[in-house]
């Protein structure tokens, strides 16, 4: 087939504000891919690419070409591993990362539970044909950016590196203190923002990485936090936005206190956070949920989050031992099969207008702040939910765990539409937005194309042209 001139995609959601849209025209249609949709669509010369993963005994992935006007499959690559990541168009070549298994078992992180195949792979744009690989320690599941023929990606090796985009050969690398699991960077000019865990060592670092000096900008670590590496941040104005959940913590006073009283303790709290872009201060912070638990159920918590869990050999064969023998013991729970949800807190976050949109999944709801003072604008019921919103023209779309498509304004709030669509659980990002069309694609391995027209009417007002 022939492919035109390459519309390239330089990083996850086309920009850093996570505004997922293109001019392009895209038809009505639902197609059947066969494996989980987990990242939005990107456009490539009036076709989509679309990736997948099949977690399971046999974990495998796909890279797939679509016709944007009529949904017809043109080609489809297989691939060793799940693919997490947006396909990001490299001039004449698609790039993906390979991953998404627990990135570490024991002994500090260096020790990768799957034992399929890491790396970062370039396809041929027209064919799909393999191009190269630049195998990697531990999952690649943040979506790369591209500049200026480079590569650009944290990964879950504890390392940010440079690859030649037409050769995949290493141009540079800067070690990191944690792994990314999916923050994927968000790119203004020559700076990359994203953040980093490390649950061994406490560095929980988020990172401003400048690619032309090939230099740390700034970093900041925020203590006593986990699922730093999993939001993927936004920038809006001179900031950059991130959200994390804090693990509260207690003397041993205290815990005994609660368990003598029997009152609730804090788990963790839901933190959305600004900096500044330039220099790293921290400029706002905002708690919009905090989870209690009862105080056995919280020492649960900590021991089995807790560097003795993890990095003693000792306790890892027990864990090992009792899943085999089906003990239901803290030694076995880490080896259960893949949740019904996976096991994702904080999706991307998305900006538009001044406002930072954010939707933890366990608070079921989508908060809308005010980019300036973090002051929560609204909020708005959506259920269970691991995917960010999209907005065009004012109205915002997102799809919640079940299917469940809402259409809101995205100025206050107030429902607009809301249709159950045949995709399953969406994310951890949304779909791609047209002037014509929604693009979403989900755990169902359904890739769902419907027409936005008839969804932008409240009030007998059309949204669209406002």
């Amino acid at each position: 087939m022939t492919v035109p001139a390459a519309s390239t995609t330089p990083q996850f959601e086309v920009n850093a504000q996570h505004l997922a849209f293109t001019p392009d025209k895209i038809g009505s249609f639902d197609t059947f891919i066969g494996q989980r949709i987990i990242a939005p669509p990107s456009v490539d010369g009036g076709t989509l690419l679309v990736t997948t993963g099949k977690a399971g005994h046999r974990q495998k992935g796909q890279v797939l070409r679509i016709d944007a006007r009529t949904g017809a499959i043109l080609w489809r690559t297989a691939l060793g591993n799940i693919t997490m990541t947006q396909a990001i168009v490299a001039g004449h070549h698609i790039i993906v990362g390979l991953g998404g298994k627990r990135m570490f078992a024991v002994n500090a992180g260096y020790s990768c539970r799957s034992r399929f195949p890491h790396a970062i792979a370039a396809l041929q744009a027209a064919t799909g044909k393999m191009v190269w690989e630049y195998a990697t320690h531990c999952q690649d599941m943040p979506t790369p950016a591209y500049a200026h023929h480079e590569i650009l990606t944290p990964t879950g090796g504890r390392r940010f590196i440079a690859l030649d985009a037409r050769t995949g050969k290493l141009l540079w690398q800067i070690p990191l203190g944690g792994w990314s699991a999916m923050s994927s960077p968000a790119r203004v000019g020559s700076n990359l923002y994203f953040g980093t865990d490390n649950l061994f060592t406490h560095r929980n670092d988020f990172y401003d990485i400048d690619w032309r000096t090939r230099k740390i900008r700034w970093s900041r670590n925020f203590a006593h936090t986990v699922n730093l590496a999993e939001a993927s941040p936004v920038v809006c104005g001179n900031a950059v936005f991130t959200a994390f959940m804090r693990k509260d913590s207690y003397d041993l006073w205290d815990i005994l206190v609660h368990l003598w009283k029997h009152t609730p303790m804090r788990d963790f709290t839901f933190e959305v956070v600004s900096l500044d872009a330039v220099t790293g201060r921290l400029l706002h912070r905002k708690s919009i949920y905090t989870r209690h638990l009862p105080p056995c159920a919280w020492v649960h918590e900590r021991i089995i989050g807790s560097e003795i869990y993890w990095k003693n050999w000792v306790v890892a064969a027990l864990r090992k031992i009792g899943h085999a023998i089906h003990i239901p013991s803290l030694f076995s729970s880490m080896h259960k099969s893949d949740p019904t949800h996976p096991g994702i807190y904080d999706p991307p976050l998305t900006a538009w207008h001044h406002i930072i949109y954010v939707e933890p999944r366990l608070t079921k709801r989508l908060y809308a702040l005010d980019a300036r003072t973090e002051r929560i604008l609204w909020t708005f019921r959506t259920g269970a939910d691991i995917s960010n919103p999209n907005i065009y023209h004012g109205t915002l779309y997102t799809v919640n765990a079940q299917g469940m498509l809402y259409v809101l304004d995205a100025r206050t709030g107030k429902l607009i539409h809301t249709e159950r669509l045949a995709t399953g659980t969406v994310g951890p990002s949304d779909g791609l937005l047209s002037p014509q069309a929604f693009v979403v694609g989900g755990t169902s391995g359904n890739l769902v194309s419907l027409p936005i027209g008839h969804m932008n009417m409240v009030d007998g007002i059309d949204k669209s042209i406002h």
